[in-house]
């Protein structure tokens, strides 16, 4: 494929008839399956030792948010768009309303606390670790955005969650400088570490 459009394209059509709602088109998509890979991420050594979790507000990541929370660790999650962070210790956050109505939002210039865990979801992850999100950018500049005002733990781990259709062998040739690359791919049958970062 010779652009991320055209694999974003491709990914959307795909994934069609194996997607919940909302509809998949223009969005990360929300699949059958997305529950079983986000709870794969208690299997993680990573995970097991985290104290805080950052998740992105993509509908497949709804379960892994519970988690963080049933696990009793604290959830740094965004507001749609980017308009804000929120610290989660109790309550829900599964869904959108459910993290503004129990996060504390938050002054990332006076935030004590470091990221061990960076969750998002994507349109489309490579076996190298590239990903690609639905266009808008924002993922890369939360990451950005905790990297630069030193709330990643050095160790910090980056996960996405993702359906097989989702996964291809190399797009290495599609990705800019600014692209931030994975660690881990989570799926509901398996966990796929990346070993190549190159």
């Amino acid at each position: 494929m010779k652009s991320k459009r055209e694999v974003r394209e491709c990914v959307w059509k795909a994934i069609k008839p194996y997607s919940k709602f909302p509809p998949p088109y223009g969005r990360i998509p929300n699949f059958f399956g997305a529950e079983r890979a986000c709870e794969r991420i208690r299997e993680l050594e990573e995970y097991k030792n985290a104290e805080v979790v950052f998740s992105a507000p993509d509908s497949p990541l709804k379960r892994l948010r519970e988690i963080v929370l049933e696990d009793k660790k604290i959830l740094l999650a965004v507001k749609p768009r980017m308009k804000g962070f929120l610290l989660v210790r109790r309550g829900k956050a599964g869904k959108i309303g459910e993290m503004i109505r129990y996060g504390e939002e938050i002054d990332l210039e006076r935030a004590n606390l470091k990221v061990d865990i960076f969750v998002q979801g994507c349109v489309a992850v490579d076996k190298r670790g590239n990903r690609i999100g639905k266009g808008s950018g924002f993922g890369d500049r939360e990451y950005k955005i905790l990297k630069d005002k030193g709330l990643l733990s050095e160790d910090c781990i980056y996960v996405v969650v993702a359906h097989p259709i989702q996964i291809f062998e190399d797009f290495s040739h599609l990705m800019d400088e600014h692209d931030v690359k994975v660690n881990i791919i989570l799926t509901p049958e398996k966990i796929i570490r990346i070993s190549d970062k190159s």
